[in-house]
């Protein structure tokens, strides 16, 4: 009996080391990046960033000066936008609350990805939205519904892209692809 006691107290502080180790690794980690204040400052070192958990960076931005130094955390009303390991996120209103959305193209019409937490079926899920941005135009949510109208009206400067969407080379499910050779034609 006492052979199963101690091989179960044996497993369990095995199991434990494992677990506890494996989280260990898979904590964040900092890279370069910037935080561009409100005033309009450029703070460069390093910035936060946890693989495992993508939308921690839609929420915060945890930064540095260098290693072995003070961290400081900034909220989407603190700062106009950062980068970490060259992925930027920016400040943006949406619903009346100001959060962070990552840039996935920049240029005559910028797309941005928002993540927000929902609870579905008693569990927290992250469910992606995608909003565009035209130079001096207004921040625009992309609804999959309305797709195809919404980005043939700010891309209808371009020829291609519009005959494009029409032959239905574009929809949603490819919506990065589309804006990042839309810009790319812009230039």
């Amino acid at each position: 009996m006492k052979m199963k006691s101690i091989f179960s107290i044996t497993t369990a502080i095995i199991a434990f080391v494992i677990a506890f180790n494996t989280q260990s690794h898979a904590q964040a980690k900092y890279f370069p990046g910037y935080v561009i204040l409100l005033n309009g400052d450029t703070l460069k070192g390093e910035v936060k960033k946890n693989p495992k958990k993508e939308f921690d960076n839609f929420a915060k931005a945890s930064y540095r000066k260098k290693e072995n130094v003070d961290m400081k955390t900034y909220n989407a009303t603190k700062i106009k936008e950062y980068c970490v390991d060259g992925v930027v996120f920016v400040s943006r209103n949406i619903d009346g609350e100001q959060v962070f959305v990552k840039r996935l193209s920049k240029g005559n019409v910028n797309l941005y990805e928002a993540q927000i937490e929902v609870l579905q079926m008693n569990e927290i899920k992250v469910k992606s939205d995608y909003f565009m941005e035209k130079e001096g135009g207004e921040f625009v949510k992309i609804k999959s519904g309305k797709f195809k109208k919404q980005v043939t009206e700010a891309m209808a400067d371009n020829e291609d892209i519009v005959k494009a969407l029409e032959e239905k080379k574009y929809d949603y499910d490819n919506i990065v692809e589309l804006f990042k050779e839309y810009n790319k034609a812009s230039n």
